[in-house]
C-alpha cells in the first residue's frame, strides 16, 4: 500500500399574521442541508493546514567488502496535510506522517537516492537494495546510538498562506497512531490568534454520500508559481471497511502524494475522516480515510475540545451572509474577524468580495417582509376593533331587555276572574327599542266591588 505523503389575541387574527409572515420567509428557506460548494470550500480551506516535515538520522548500509558503515547525516523531507481541531492550535493529520517506522523508510530511500546522485551506486544497484529489503532491514538511528530518527515538523495554516507569503509554526507531536491503529496523529502549535476550526462529524458517513477530500498534493508545488492552494477532490463514499487497524471509510476519490492527513468533509464542511492510504497498484479511484470515531478518540485522549471560537463563529456567520446576498452584513462581520485576526487572508478575501458586491445586494425581499408584516398588523387591529364594537352593542341590547316589565305566562297560571262593570286590564307594553320614547299608559281607576 502507498501512503499519501510527498517526498518534498384572537385565533383567526393570529393565524392571519402567521400565514402572512411565514409565507415570505419560506421563500428564502434552503431545501437542502448542504451548503453551496464555494461556501464549503471557504469554510474548509480556512481550517486546513499544510505540514512540512523533515526526518533526520543515520543509515547503516552494507559495504562492498561485506561489512557495514554508518552514513553521514541524512535528511528526508516530505509534506502532509491536516486540519485544525481546536482554535488554540491542535492539528490532526495522518498517523503515518509522524510514524518513526515511516521515517526510517524515508531515510533509507533518501540515502539511496543521494548515493545514485553522487555516482557511488547505480539506479539498478539502488533497486536491488530495495528489492533485498533495505527499507526494513537496514538500521536507522538518530543523533545518539540507539535513538530514533528525529522529526522536525512545521505547520502552515491555510489562512496564513498567500501567493507570496506563508507563516509556519513549529509543531510538537502529542499523540500518534500508525496505520495498524487507525492512522491518526495530533500536533500542537502556538499561534498569535485563534485558528478557524473544522468540526468532526458525530455521524458515520453513508454509502453514496458526496464528500470532498482536501489537501496539498506534493506534485502541485512544482507546477505553480508561489504557494499552492489546497485541492478539493470530490467523490462518493463507497463503503465502510473493517481492518486490523480498525474501521476505515472507503472513498471513490482520486488522491495524490501530500494529501495524507487532509480532511474528508461532507456538504456542511464537517470532517468525516482524514486521508489515509490506497492500494499501491490500484489504478481505480479507491482510497481509504480514517473513521470519524478514530479522530474523536484521538482528541478525547488528549483532552482537546473540538468547538468553534467566537471569532470562528463570526467568520462562518459572515460567510453565511455573503452567500445569502447580504453583502453589507457580511462585510461588517468579516471586517470584525480581520480586525481580531489580521492573519486570516481568507476572511480578507471575502470581505473584499462583499464590499465589491454592495451594488448587487437586493433589499426587495426584506422590504416585502416589512410591508406584509405591517399589513398583517393592520388587519389584526381592525378585526379586534370590530369585535369590540360588536360586543359592546350586544351588552347594551341585553341591558335594555332586562329592564323592561315582563309578564310570565307559565304553565299552570290562574286566569283572573272577570268583574262586572270593570274595564279590562291594560296589556303590558312591549319593551321599548333603544332611543324610542313611549307614550304614558292610561290609568285605571279602582274597581268597585259588587
Amino acid at each position: 500500500m502507498s501512503r499519501f505523503s510527498s517526498s518534498f389575541v384572537l385565533t383567526a387574527a393570529t393565524a392571519m399574521v402567521a400565514g402572512s409572515m411565514l409565507a415570505p420567509a419560506a421563500a428564502f428557506a434552503d431545501v437542502s442541508s448542504d451548503l453551496p460548494q464555494e461556501q464549503v470550500a471557504a469554510v474548509v480551506e480556512a481550517g486546513t493546514v499544510y505540514l512540512s516535515g523533515t526526518w533526520s538520522g543515520f543509515v547503516n548500509y552494507p559495504t562492498p567488502d561485506g561489512g557495514t558503515a554508518w552514513s553521514d547525516a541524512v535528511d528526508a523531507s516530505f509534506s502532509c496535510s491536516g486540519f485544525v481541531a481546536s482554535s488554540d492550535g491542535y492539528i490532526v493529520t495522518a498517523g503515518h506522517c509522524a510514524d518513526v517506522a515511516e521515517g526510517k523508510t524515508a531515510l533509507v530511500d533518501q540515502f539511496l537516492s543521494n548515493e545514485v546522485t553522487n555516482g557511488d551506486i547505480t539506479s539498478d544497484d539502488a533497486q536491488g537494495y530495495l528489492a533485498g529489503g533495505a527499507e526494513s532491514n537496514w538500521p536507522v538511528e538518530g543523533q545518539q546510538s540507539g535513538a530514533a530518527p528525529v522529526l522536525a515538523m512545521k505547520v502552515y495554516p491555510a489562512i496564513t498562506i498567500t501567493g507570496d507569503t506563508a507563516a509556519g509554526y513549529p509543531a510538537v507531536l502529542q499523540d500518534d497512531r500508525p496505520i495498524s491503529q487507525g492512522d491518526v496523529a495530533l500536533f500542537k502549535i502556538d499561534t498569535p490568534s485563534p485558528l478557524p476550526v473544522l468540526l468532526v462529524s458525530p455521524n458515520q458517513p453513508s454509502t453514496g454520500q458526496k464528500v470532498d477530500a482536501v489537501g496539498y498534493p506534493g506534485n502541485v508545488s512544482g507546477l505553480v508559481s508561489g504557494n499552492p492552494q489546497p485541492t478539493f477532490a470530490q467523490g462518493l463514499v463507497s463503503g465502510r471497511q473493517q481492518t486490523a487497524g480498525g474501521p476505515f471509510t472507503q472513498i471513490g476519490v482520486a488522491m495524490s502524494p501530500g494529501m495524507s492527513g487532509g480532511p474528508v468533509v461532507n456538504g456542511q464542511g464537517d470532517v468525516l475522516g482524514t486521508v489515509s492510504f490506497g492500494p499501491s497498484n490500484d489504478t481505480q479511484q479507491l482510497n481509504f480515510a480514517a473513521a470519524p470515531e478514530t479522530i474523536t478518540a484521538l482528541l478525547t485522549r488528549s483532552g482537546v475540545k473540538n468547538t468553534l471560537s467566537d471569532v470562528d463563529t463570526l467568520y462562518r456567520k459572515g460567510l453565511n451572509e455573503y452567500f445569502s446576498g447580504r453583502y453589507h452584513d457580511a462585510a461588517a462581520d468579516l471586517g470584525t474577524v480581520v480586525s481580531r485576526d489580521p492573519s486570516n487572508a481568507i476572511a480578507q478575501q471575502y470581505q473584499t468580495k462583499a464590499i465589491a458586491a454592495f451594488p448587487q445586494e437586493d433589499t426587495t425581499p426584506w422590504l416585502l417582509i416589512f410591508v406584509l408584516g405591517g399589513v398583517a398588523l393592520l388587519v389584526v387591529i381592525l378585526v379586534v376593533v370590530l369585535l369590540l364594537v360588536l360586543a359592546a352593542r350586544r351588552r347594551r341590547r341585553r341591558g335594555a331587555v332586562v329592564g323592561a316589565p315582563v309578564v310570565a305566562a307559565g304553565y299552570g297560571a290562574v286566569a283572573p276572574i272577570p268583574v262586572p262593570g270593570a274595564a279590562p286590564a291594560a296589556t303590558p307594553a312591549a319593551p321599548a327599542e333603544p332611543g324610542v320614547s313611549q307614550a304614558p299608559e292610561a290609568s285605571v281607576g279602582p274597581v268597585s266591588e259588587q
